[in-house]
């Protein structure tokens, strides 16, 4: 780039992109922390524990970006940000969000999320390998089909009967400890906790739309290509949700939401943005992709080996998942 094109960058309109850029964050931020306050105050007032809440509400909420980014690409004929958005922001994750969180905060998980949560999200991952195994191995360009698409979406719905049958056993497990026979809550307070719910989850989107507008824009003006900005400027700034959202549960003691919302949303990523993005229309993955898949595999193992050791990731053990990231996004760069 000349200086004189330099120069042009940040003059005019182009200054009101980095003004945009960093307004995002501001609201991200403010937003993650609204929308932690509200999911812990649901639990509460429902019996519900806070990692249902990660794996649900909160997951659902942070993989809103993606799902935004990569239906809108589908619809437009651009599934190679699609298939890379979810890549990078499944690997960013675990690599960036878990392995940044261990460093600065304690990460723990539950029984459950070794024995449950994260085996799942392993599975369906090695399920979308297999989906499109015959397409890499031929030298046809892979492809996720509607067919394809239908598939990960009844994993999604066997994955939302799972939340529901952990509710119910949350739920029966608080009545039976503190000898309930229901749990009661003001009008006032479900609307404080919904409220705070929703303006967090609408923070946290608007937020992060700000964000990844602004430097996908930011990005082309610097000459970067479209598979390189899907898998590192677009797939980083979608995960901003669940980057800010599991530093600020984290932060306030409540590991169960950060892990569980960093889980949640990798699942969320792949049965229902995957699966809804393909139905729409059919997804072509880049041929790297299967090395990428590949490695979302490898990090996740590591991720399962780490918290089935003592039950948390140690910051010596965050230090190697985000390395791991780091690794990752200088060999997509040096990929092309």
């Amino acid at each position: 780039m000349t200086i004189l094109q330099n120069t042009l960058f940040f003059t005019g309109n182009n200054i009101m992109i980095y003004i945009l850029f960093i307004l995002g964050f501001v609201i991200l931020v403010k937003g993650a922390d609204y929308l932690i306050d509200g999911v812990v105050e649901l639990a509460t007032l429902f019996g519900v524990s806070p990692l249902f809440i990660g794996l649900s509400v909160a997951a659902l909420g942070t993989s809103a970006p993606e799902a935004a980014v990569s239906i809108k690409a589908a619809v437009i004929s651009h599934s190679t940000i699609s298939f890379g958005n979810i890549l990078g922001s499944n690997m960013a994750n675990i690599g960036l969000v878990i392995g940044l969180g261990a460093l600065l905060y304690t990460i723990s998980g539950r029984k459950s999320t070794i024995k449950k949560e994260i085996p799942y999200s392993l599975l369906i991952t090695l399920i979308l390998l297999f989906l499109v195994r015959d397409d890499w191995f031929t030298g046809r360009t892979p492809t996720l089909s509607r067919i394809d698409g239908g598939i990960l979406i009844i994993f999604f719905f066997i994955y939302l009967f799972y939340l529901y049958r952990m509710a119910l056993s949350d739920r029966r497990k608080l009545l039976l400890d503190k000898d309930l026979s229901s749990i009661k809550y003001t009008r006032k307070e479900l609307l404080k906790a919904s409220g705070l719910t929703l303006g967090g989850i609408l923070g946290v989107i608007y937020g992060a739309k700000l964000v990844v507008d602004n430097a996908i824009n930011i990005a082309y003006v610097w000459g970067i290509s479209e598979a390189l900005i899907s898998v590192t400027v677009v797939a980083l700034c979608t995960s901003l949700p669940e980057l800010v959202t599991s530093f600020t549960a984290a932060k306030k003691g409540m590991s169960d939401i950060a892990i569980g919302n960093v889980v949640g949303s990798n699942i969320f990523n792949i049965l229902f943005v995957l699966g809804l993005t393909s139905i729409i229309r059919p997804i072509q993955f880049p041929v790297g992709s299967f090395i990428d898949l590949l490695i979302i595999i490898a990090v996740t193992i590591l991720l399962l080996l780490f918290i089935f050791t003592r039950r948390m990731v140690s910051r010596k053990e965050g230090g190697v998942l985000l390395f791991s990231y780091f690794l990752y996004i200088v060999f997509v760069i040096l990929r092309g």
